[in-house]
């Protein structure tokens, strides 16, 4: 059986349109993968820059994985949300990673989006807040 260790952190967020965002991930393994050591969902804090456009979290991540085969290498996905100043939470944008299949020091930049909604729901998002949003979660 085979060991992987993934040791890192999810750094940040930036080209948001508001502050007070915060990051729900979780890592999607194959069936052949299981967790050793480590949690593999989790949140960072929610991070209100003062004064420039990008959030930082600097969430640690330690995952011990174990494997028999290759198939369904570790991905995350991420969810990035904003929490407004009543505390209500919605939710920005979706996007996934793969883990790195090679040893050493890797940046990875996620891109994330948002899935469009319909003209009525797009007005609604403009007026009332929330948004579209997918119906499988990674809740």
């Amino acid at each position: 059986m085979s060991e992987v260790h993934v040791i890192g952190q999810i750094l940040g967020a930036s080209g948001f349109p508001e502050s007070s965002v915060f990051c729900k991930w979780k890592v999607q393994m194959g069936s052949a993968w299981r967790v050793l050591q480590g949690d593999h969902e989790g949140q960072t804090q929610i991070d209100e820059p003062s004064d420039e456009p990008i959030a930082n979290w600097c969430h640690p991540i330690d995952l011990h994985f174990a494997t028999k085969g290759l198939q369904g290498w570790p991905k995350f996905h991420l969810q990035v949300w904003h929490q407004d100043v009543y505390g209500r939470n919605e939710l920005y944008s979706y996007g996934f990673c793969h883990v790195p299949t090679s040893p050493g020091l890797h940046e990875i930049d996620c891109v994330t989006w948002r899935p469009k909604g319909s003209l009525i729901e797009e007005l609604k998002t403009q007026f009332i807040g929330g948004s579209a949003q997918l119906k499988v979660s990674i809740d």
